[in-house]
This record gives structure tokens, sequence and C-alpha cells, in this order.
């Protein structure tokens, strides 16, 4: 996904923006690589004798500050550069790139038996002649949820993407093209400006998490590298990078649902911005969505094609 992340660092509540400084910072993997090492040289503190020696050794309080500042310039400036690296992990989980031919093939194949099980069974459900019990409807629901993330491919349903991620991420950039022909990739700046500050800040929540799990899961690979002084250090990177790419799914779904809820919603008002002739109806939404797409895409002179159209059609 290339959209780009409006409303970065949007003020959330402090219990969010203190976990995020926890997560994103990497304190915590600092704080493991330390608690590895010393389980490497099998140290245990004294804490009495260590206040003692810090008590006796007289530090100047200005070279102890100093020395902590550095430190925190350090680690602020190692998190900075891992920050670096959200987007391209993150099409990488996706499976847009990196990946081997052969392996991408067989992760698409498996997807796709997956996805036909799902909808052989919903199908199944669909037409059941008798009334489904509760545990058959929670699994229909269940299934309707898991289809909705399937892109199109061809004009059908399939698996296009080598990961759960990939295909949950690109079927929602292609509902707005499908439904009002608007291409997100070329209408998402625009539609993020003229959209309540309350939508903005409900998206901005959402792809926060997102990003969030994804620099987890990167301080988790990270992890592996302290298994050198501790074998549980590959432990927690596995059971990390579970967690957030689990994380990661929520958080995606959350986002692709606004992100669409956006579109359905307030899309009059990126006509209404750019004096762009509204659809007359629902049957011309999206030929109408596909004009003003090709006007953002490329010059004025667009406009000027997309009136005439509209005129002529009317």
């Amino acid at each position: 996904m290339t959209i780009s992340d409006f409303g970065e660092g949007w003020v959330t509540s402090p219990v969010e923006q203190w976990a995020a400084i926890l997560l994103k910072s990497g304190i915590l993997f600092w704080l493991g690589g330390l608690f590895a090492y010393l389980w490497h040289i099998s140290w245990t503190p004294d804490w009495a004798l260590l206040f003692q020696w810090f008590i006796e050794s007289k530090i100047p309080p200005v070279q102890a500050l100093l020395g902590i500042f550095g430190l925190l310039v350090l680690v602020s400036v190692i998190a900075s550069v891992i920050q670096r690296l959200d987007l391209a992990v993150l099409y990488f989980l996706e499976g847009h790139r990196y990946w081997l031919p052969t392996l991408r093939d067989w992760r698409i194949h498996r997807h796709t038996q997956r996805f036909r099980r799902q909808y052989q069974r919903f199908q199944e459900l669909g037409i059941s002649h008798k009334p489904l019990t509760p545990k058959e409807c929670r699994e229909q629901a269940y299934l309707h949820e898991q289809l909705r993330h399937i892109p199109k491919h061809e004009g059908k349903l399939e698996p296009v993407m080598p990961t759960r991620l990939g295909n949950l991420l690109y079927a929602m950039e292609q509902r707005p093209a499908e439904k009002y022909g608007l291409d997100i990739f070329i209408c998402w700046s625009h539609l993020w400006l003229v959209m309540p500050e309350h939508a903005r800040r409900e998206v901005a929540r959402a792809r926060h998490h997102l990003d969030t799990a994804v620099r987890v899961w990167i301080w988790g690979i990270l992890f592996l590298g302290f298994s050198y002084w501790a074998w549980w250090a590959v432990l927690v990177s596995l059971i990390t990078l579970w967690i957030s790419y689990q994380w990661m799914l929520q958080a995606a779904k959350s986002y692709s649902w606004l992100l669409e809820t956006s579109f359905n919603l307030y899309r009059p008002l990126l006509y209404q911005a750019l004096r762009f002739p509204l659809p007359a109806n629902t049957h011309e939404e999206r030929a109408q969505g596909q004009l003003l797409t090709a006007y953002l895409r490329h010059s004025a002179s667009d406009k000027k094609i997309a009136f005439t159209q509209s005129t002529t059609t009317d």
C-alpha cells in the first residue's frame, strides 16, 4: 500500500502516547538486550553494593547528566533510523516486493485454496433450506468478514498477494474505484483535506496503530540478535513477531473500514471543493468518479473534457 500517511502523529490519549513511546522508541528492546547480556555473563547485581559504588565514585552531576543525555540521544537516533524502515517492511509484509517468485506463487496458491474452501462453505450456508443454528450464524458472519477482504483479479474475487495483510489492504485499495470510480491513490490526499476533523482523527488513529504494529515487528526481528547471549531471545522474538502481525491485521481491518467509510460519506465534499459536477444518480457515480480521477491525475484540460462528457451524458 502506498497511501501517504496523512495525520501521523495526531494527538491521541496520554495512555496511547506513552504506549507508543515504549513500543516505537525501542526502550523495551534495549532493556531486553541488557537483560540478555546480564544473563550471558551470569551477573546477579547486588543492589546495595551497586548503590554504594555509585555514591563513593563521586561522579560529577554534570557528567552523569551528560551521560544520560547522550544515551537518550543515541537511542533516539537509532529509533529514527528504524522508523525509516516502516514503509519498506510494510511492503514486505504485504508481499509487494522482496519475495522470491516461487515462494510468492506458493503462498498465493495456499491463500487461493483457503479462500475457495471458505467461499464454498459460505455458499452452503447461504442456500441452506433449514434455519441456521446460532453456531452456523456466527460462522456465516465470520466467513462474510473474511471474504470481504479478498481483492478482485480479472473481474472475480481471487487472492493476488502472498499474505493475508497484503490481500486485505489490496482489497481496500480497490473498493473506492469499484464503487465510485475514484482511485484511492490519486484522490485520498484531496479527500483528506476536506474531511471533518473528527473523521481525520479516527483515520489517523487507525493508521497510528498499524504503524506501531509494524515498528514492533521490526524490533521483534532485531531482537533475534540477542540470541547470541541468551537462547530465550529467539522465543521472545517469535512471540513478538506473531503478536505484532495479528495486531497488524486487526489495525489494517480498522484502517480499511475507515478509509472506505470516508469515501462513502465525504466524497461529495471532494466534488464540491474541486467545483466538479456531482453525479446525478448512482448509475453515473462510477463514470463521473473516473473523470474526476483523470482530472486529478493529469491536468486542468481534463476538467474541460470531463464537463463536456458529463453534459453530453445528461
